[in-house]
């Protein structure tokens, strides 16, 4: 929801209060969460240093910055997720350098909401940022929402009740096609069971990788013109 200062705000209800919690706040909240962890393994440094998307704005940028000092955290340096890639690309790789032959490599991070590709040069003393594009509108979570898309309207015209219209059956639709996905990098078929998912009726059904690839494949063409927009 907006706010008056331009900022968005989350609803949530907690013991039958309603808080609004701006973004900064959210993500505050989540990077207190990774600093416990670090704290744990003994790294209880409060200095940090974050990555960002290329496309981030000045305002995303100075978001993150404000969500550190929330978390009471300390932000050394906001980089390009580009920039972090390469650098540690050419730390772990150093030794396997050449000191005049510089290597080209490409690197494709397909996450859950965007994908980047990020095309780098090395050298033994040097790297360089070659060209970098982003899809903000493409990864995982696109790919299962197909998926939910078939299963949900198969399991309405077999019991004439629609999950995909129910937050809660999405949600452990989501959580169990995400699942069968990633058995399908390995697999050539995978099974999608939830019990009782909408009216105490059960969602039982193979996926084979064939059909999740006809399923996908608006968004592997998109990847395609993604991958070929950096030559």
């Amino acid at each position: 929801m907006p706010l008056a200062n331009n900022k968005i705000g989350f609803e949530l209800t907690q013991a039958g209060n309603l808080h609004i919690l701006t973004v900064e706040q959210v993500l505050a909240f989540y990077l207190k969460k990774l600093h416990e962890f670090y704290v744990k393994a003994e790294a209880p440094t409060k200095d940090i240093v974050l990555t960002i998307p290329s496309y981030a704005s000045n305002t995303e940028r100075q978001a993150v910055v404000d969500a550190c000092d929330i978390a009471g955290l300390k932000c050394l340096r906001v980089i390009n997720e580009s920039t972090a890639i390469a650098y540690n690309y050419g730390f772990f790789r150093k030794s396997d350098l050449s000191t005049d032959e510089e290597r080209i490599v490409a690197f494709v991070d397909f996450g859950h909401s965007k994908t980047t590709v990020t095309v780098a040069g090395f050298k033994k003393s040097e790297a360089r940022i070659i060209v970098h594009k982003s899809d903000r509108n493409l990864g995982g979570r696109d790919l299962d929402y197909q998926i939910m898309l078939k299963l949900g309207e198969e399991f309405l015209k077999k019991y004439g009740d629609d999950p995909r219209e129910n937050v809660r059956c999405r949600l452990r639709l989501f959580e169990t096609i995400e699942k069968a996905r990633k058995l399908l990098s390995g697999d050539t078929e995978a099974s999608i069971n939830i019990d009782y998912l909408l009216n105490e009726e059960d969602l039982n059904r193979k996926l084979t990788r064939d059909e999740f690839e006809q399923l996908v494949d608006p968004q592997m063409r998109q990847l395609t013109t993604l991958l070929r927009d950096t030559v």
